[in-house]
């Protein structure tokens, strides 16, 4: 095969509990991670030799700086030519949802699949360490526990499916930024092990209880506006919502899709911000979708001489 096409699905943190900082200068960090059903799209191409990474959206790197480019630099002493590739992005940038890590991760699953490496996830988990935090969790995907300074994945038996609105303001955060403010303060209990207990009960009420993040505090200090748009998503009927990773995205969680998607509209008519509804992926719908989009992607291919366009 030359060419391939790979969804690289967002995430939301359930739970964010941030703990003491690090030697290496990483808070360490017990989190539950969520796929959810936003993605952007990438395409990938063998080429004779070299790394192409291409993404038309705004602020979004090019080269070296793209984490894609990274995670192809790892593997590229393994495989004999190089790769082009195009990011097609839907996931907002600098948001709390790791679309660039969900990318990179994309990466490492392609270049393995296109040039035969036959890595095991445990070897894709490896490698996607070396490139930031959150990528380990993307190679994973559905529900999982996330410890360490977030590279220590623990696939979890799938959460309830949940309906998600998305608020995004329009503008980025710096992970490192909303970090380095961060102050322990010898905070209650975590949230996390009692996720994990609702999980296994099966109690929404508690799981609903649970949710939360460490780093919110920090955003809405930052930037009060996203404040304003939690509790507009009360408002509008969320059982709760949580600031996503370091922001300054916020999902409320709402009873099912109909009230979602209510919710949605109202914010969609009210203002110009990127709203989103979405619900949550298990990793067995990450894989049909990314079946589903390989076999339209290679239909078109046959159907339009090699075009590589959109699917």
């Amino acid at each position: 095969m030359e060419r391939l096409v790979l969804p690289a699905f967002a995430k939301v943190n359930l739970t964010l509990d941030v703990g003491i900082k690090r030697p290496d200068g990483y808070h360490e960090v017990l989190s539950v991670m969520q796929t959810i059903d936003l993605w952007d799209t990438l395409y990938f191409e063998k080429v004779p030799q070299g790394i192409t990474v291409s993404c038309p959206s705004p602020g979004v790197p090019s080269g070296p700086g793209n984490l894609v480019y990274r995670a192809l630099e790892l593997l590229a002493s393994s495989f004999p030519g190089g790769l082009r590739v195009e990011v097609r992005k839907r996931i907002p940038v600098a948001a709390g949802l790791g679309g660039g890590s969900s990318d990179a991760a994309a990466a490492l699953k392609a270049a393995s699949f296109l040039y035969g490496l036959e890595l095991s996830e445990e070897d894709l988990v490896s490698y996607a360490a070396r490139i930031g935090s959150d990528v380990p969790f993307f190679i994973i995907g559905g529900t999982a526990l996330a410890r360490g300074r977030g590279e220590i994945i623990t696939p979890l038996p799938e959460a309830f499916q949940l309906w998600l609105v998305l608020v995004n303001p329009g503008f980025g955060v710096s992970t490192k930024e909303v970090y380095s403010r961060y102050r322990l303060r010898g905070r209650k209990k975590k949230r996390t092990p009692a996720l994990l207990t609702a999980i296994e009960q099966g109690d929404r009420r508690g799981f609903l209880d649970a949710l939360g993040n460490d780093l919110e505090e920090v955003v809405l200090s930052l930037y009060p506006e996203v404040g304003f748009w939690k509790q507009r998503l009360i408002d509008l009927g969320a059982e709760k919502a949580v600031v996503s990773g370091s922001g300054p995205t916020v999902f409320g969680v709402f009873p099912g899709e109909e009230e979602a998607e209510k919710a949605r509209a109202e914010l969609s008519r009210e203002n110009k911000l990127e709203v989103f509804l979405c619900k949550t992926v298990t990793r067995e719908g990450i894989e049909q979708k990314t079946k589903q989009l390989m076999n339209t992607y290679q239909e078109n291919i046959k159907g339009r001489g090699g075009c590589s366009e959109g699917v």
